[in-house]
């Protein structure tokens, strides 16, 4: 859970398969940061030990930018796995999103392996990271 994001877990009832939905709204401070990238942490102690995650999901809404509205956006998003002191942290590829700058709407990112991982080793939650780009490589500015 980071302070400039508000964030919300929803876990359906134990009856149904487990199903994790985490929530981002709109979070200022994307694409004002070097590199374009944001961290995103998330408790899941609600989750019991000896429960499986069948499904998880990462949703963040996209508002149209004006100022780079016919570009095209790589939205991926990776698992943090290991944090380096001398170079760039670890990261494992989760799932990529392209779409037009000037679209609007929820984008919606597969993040189940990330939190299969999370329940197996609970003291390694390290976080997802969300890179947004343009198609040749630039800061693609705030996706929501």
């Amino acid at each position: 859970h980071t302070s400039s994001a508000h964030s919300k877990v929803r876990a359906i009832p134990s009856a149904s398969p487990a199903l994790l939905c985490l929530l981002v709204e709109r979070d200022h401070a994307l694409g004002h940061q070097e590199p374009h990238w944001k961290e995103f942490r998330f408790d899941l102690t609600q989750i019991p030990d000896g429960e499986a995650v069948t499904a998880a999901e990462f949703r963040i809404y996209k508002v149209p930018s004006i100022h780079l509205l016919n570009r095209t956006l790589h939205v991926s998003m990776f698992q943090v796995v290991q944090e380096q002191s001398n170079r760039e942290s670890d990261l494992f590829f989760l799932d990529l999103q392209t779409l037009r700058a000037g679209d609007e709407g929820w984008l919606v990112l597969d993040v189940t392996a990330a939190s299969d991982r999370w329940l197996l080793k609970r003291h390694k939650d390290l976080g997802l990271r969300l890179y947004v780009e343009t198609e040749d490589g630039e800061a693609g500015g705030s996706v929501g």
